[in-house]
């Protein structure tokens, strides 16, 4: 499903230039379970970006099926992240204007899908939020928060979803309430990358990667 090959990621500041990813060659398998993990600055969240077609790579090559991401032009860039990348991120990035249906329909209402309703009921059923689909995210607590999140990532229905440190502003009974709703999303079918610091978060995944000043182990 994914191929990368000799990926760098250069920095270019006004005095100096920093490399964040260094010769990365990475193979993720369809419907793979995988936490990338490392320290602050080791360049897991610049890996986790050009995975999802956020940033592009200094050189090197990434290939999704038979699509070469990095020959795109930026339109088509745009256009596939679109169509093939759902993010789910630590501070949830939820619309606090509205309520919790709406969130979850923003990336059908981007596609022009009509029938969202049922789509929007089924999700928040899955994430157990149908109860609150009326309320605002600040009526929610950190887990209600992440499983709108989630429900609006799998909504998009994209076969790859990218979550950057979806549990690190959560408590331990919560973080093993998302960890579980993963387990359920993983069982769909759907390819799971995301990065923590959290050991425990990390082991529950099906294959960990490494990285460490910008280069990768396994």
């Amino acid at each position: 499903m994914i191929r990368l090959e000799n990926i760098n990621k250069i920095y270019q500041g006004k005095d100096i230039e920093t490399q964040a990813l260094c010769n990365i060659n990475l193979n993720i398998d369809c419907g793979e379970y995988i936490a990338i993990v490392g320290t602050s600055g080791s360049g897991k969240t610049s890996l986790l970006n050009i995975l999802g077609a956020m940033l592009h790579p200094t050189s090197g090559r990434y290939f999704y099926g038979d699509i070469e991401v990095t020959k795109l032009s930026q339109n088509k860039f745009n256009q596939f992240r679109k169509d093939n990348v759902s993010f789910i991120f630590q501070n949830f990035e939820l619309m606090d204007r509205y309520s919790v249906y709406e969130n979850i329909e923003m990336p059908l209402l981007a596609k022009g899908i009509r029938q969202r309703k049922k789509i929007v009921e089924k999700y928040m059923e899955m994430l157990q939020i149908a109860h609150l689909s009326k309320k605002t995210p600040n009526c929610l607590s950190g887990g209600e928060k992440q499983r709108c999140a989630i429900a609006r990532a799998l909504a998009s229905d994209t076969n790859l979803i990218l979550a950057d440190e979806p549990t690190g502003s959560l408590d331990g009974k919560t973080t093993d309430n998302i960890l579980d709703v993963f387990d359920e999303v993983h069982k769909i079918g759907k390819t799971i990358i995301l990065i923590t610091h959290d050991q425990k978060v990390a082991n529950h995944c099906k294959r960990i990667l490494t990285i460490e000043d910008g280069k990768l182990h396994e």
